[in-house]
């Protein structure tokens, strides 16, 4: 998909910045499964999860929606999850595998206050928020498709 035309001036915060461009950038990040709600006020959420954005697609993670970003938001490809872990990641689980799917979900926008590798009441919450909010099972378990969901992006191809 091609991005509609870049114009200027920069998203940025701060200070907020409103208006249906914002709104438009905000609605495509949600398009793309990043937690974000599209409100077309360009504060501290809206520049966090650019950030993080920029991140992933090895843009500079300023958190400034230039010309680059608002182009990537719309024609970046999604991000590869890495293998998901052999065994479900369920209440109690410790581990790498779990402080990787902490990692992601938060960046995502999925907030994790204590990202330490056990999955414990909290992770069960945000993990079926986000099942619910990508149309998965509300489980709380982070099975083979949560695991990718937490990675996945609803980003049209061209032909």
């Amino acid at each position: 998909m091609t991005a509609p035309p870049f114009k200027p001036p920069k998203l940025s915060y701060p200070p907020m910045m409103s208006g249906p461009r914002v709104q438009q950038w905000q609605q495509q990040m949600k398009t793309r499964s990043w937690n974000i709600v599209p409100d077309g006020k360009f504060g501290p959420i809206s520049r966090r999860t650019c950030a993080n954005f920029q991140t992933e697609k090895g843009l500079e993670p300023d958190g400034v929606v230039d010309a680059a970003t608002w182009k990537a938001t719309w024609e970046a490809p999604p991000a590869d999850p890495p293998p998901a872990p052999e065994e479900d990641l369920v209440h109690g689980s410790e581990g790498e595998h779990v402080r990787t799917w902490e990692r992601q979900a938060n960046r995502r926008g999925w907030r994790i206050k204590n990202i330490d590798g056990h999955y414990d009441d909290e992770d069960v919450r945000v993990c079926k928020q986000m099942q619910h909010a990508l149309g998965l099972p509300k489980t709380g378990v982070v099975d083979f498709d949560t695991w990718n969901a937490t990675w996945w992006e609803n980003v049209p191809t061209t032909v």
